[in-house]
């Protein structure tokens, strides 16, 4: 069976573990004497949810920890209460009488309800839970600028007031982070304790490959050396040569004839995604800086001041799309992003993009 996973979302069975972080983490919620909220941001692909779920088996493996998952939609205070009520068996139940939309003892709640006094019943059983002295860890992935994620805030940010041992880990994409700058409903985010994601390791990469694959470090090399550190790519890389192989040891000609289709699943799958999704100008800064521009030639190309062109290149470095490479000049980090921007510019190009 193929140990390598490039399934978004899904946590691999071969996981190098990115960041040391994943542990302090867990020990900053359980040592914290105060509620506190962390955000794991990164590029799509780079692996946020898969830290989220190791995170979450951490806490679920505490008998003191009520683990609750959410999801960013319209339900999601009323998911709260019943995943509360479900894991304590709480006497403020009773106040769910007064809710609706929530099932209680197989029997199904249809009255309706308001935002307040769902807040009380959720307040009460906090109450509860800091009477016995054990804390409550949320997760929501993909958080976004929403109605339900702001409601949540102001109910995140009532309880943390009170001194809930009340915890949230979200994942978001870093455009996120640029967007809410002037959400007042939503500073709880810009105040978190953020965890940006960073390349795998190398040397782990190599020596996962090497494992796996019975192969020579050689090769492994050039197979880590590939994927550039983006998580997404160490897994579909590793998934299409296995695949490839079927058993046998891998040689320098299988990484050579999967090469091709690992570079269209990374267009298709990933860099359309990214790239679609940037604004106007985003898009004409990376077009801009291809074949290692300096800055003072990249405000030609865009025909704007260095103080416009700047602003670009700080935004594509929060994404993690660019890093700095020396005075002026920044780099891709994605592997292969450099030929997925010739192709947004070529005409004949399934990825043409009219640039």
């Amino acid at each position: 069976m193929n140990p390598f996973n490039p399934t978004f979302g899904d946590v691999p069975k071969i996981l190098i573990d990115n960041d040391p972080k994943t542990t302090d983490i867990y020990k900053l919620v359980q040592q914290s004497p105060f509620a506190r909220s962390f955000f794991i941001t990164g590029v799509r692909g780079s692996g946020k949810t898969v830290l989220l779920s190791h995170l979450t088996k951490m806490f679920q493996q505490d008998p003191t920890c009520y683990c609750i998952n959410l999801l960013n939609n319209d339900e999601i205070l009323t998911s709260l209460a019943q995943q509360l009520y479900d894991q304590t068996h709480s006497p403020a139940a009773k106040f769910f009488d007064e809710l609706g939309s929530i099932s209680i003892g197989g029997f199904s709640v249809e009255r309706h309800f308001n935002k307040s006094s769902l807040a009380l019943t959720i307040d009460k059983m906090m109450a509860e839970i800091q009477a016995k002295h054990h804390y409550v860890v949320i997760t929501i992935d993909e958080v976004s600028n929403s109605e339900s994620i702001r409601d949540f805030a102001q109910l995140f940010s009532a309880l943390k007031r009170k001194q809930y041992p009340i915890y949230v880990i979200m994942t978001g994409l870093p455009e996120l982070v640029l967007d809410i700058q002037n959400d007042d409903k939503l500073t709880f985010l810009l105040r978190s304790d953020k965890i940006v994601m960073t390349p795998l390791q190398k040397a782990e990469m190599i020596s996962t490959y090497a494992q796996v694959f019975n192969c020579s470090t050689q090769l492994a090399s050039k197979l880590a050396q590939a994927t550039a550190g983006y998580s997404y790519a160490f897994q579909l890389l590793g998934y299409l040569v296995f695949k490839h192989c079927q058993g046998k040891t891998p040689t320098i000609h299988d990484y050579q004839a999967v090469f091709p289709q690992y570079q269209l699943y990374l267009f298709d799958n990933a860099y359309q995604k990214i790239f679609i999704s940037l604004s106007e100008m985003d898009r004409r800064y990376l077009i801009a800086i291809q074949g290692n521009q300096k800055l003072q030639t990249v405000c030609e190309i865009m025909g704007k001041d260095k103080i416009y062109v700047s602003q670009y290149r700080r935004r594509a470095i929060e994404r993690g799309l660019v890093l700095p490479s020396g005075r002026g000049f920044v780099k891709y980090t994605l592997p292969c992003f450099d030929q997925y921007v010739s192709e947004v510019q070529n005409p004949d190009s399934a990825y043409y993009l009219g640039y």
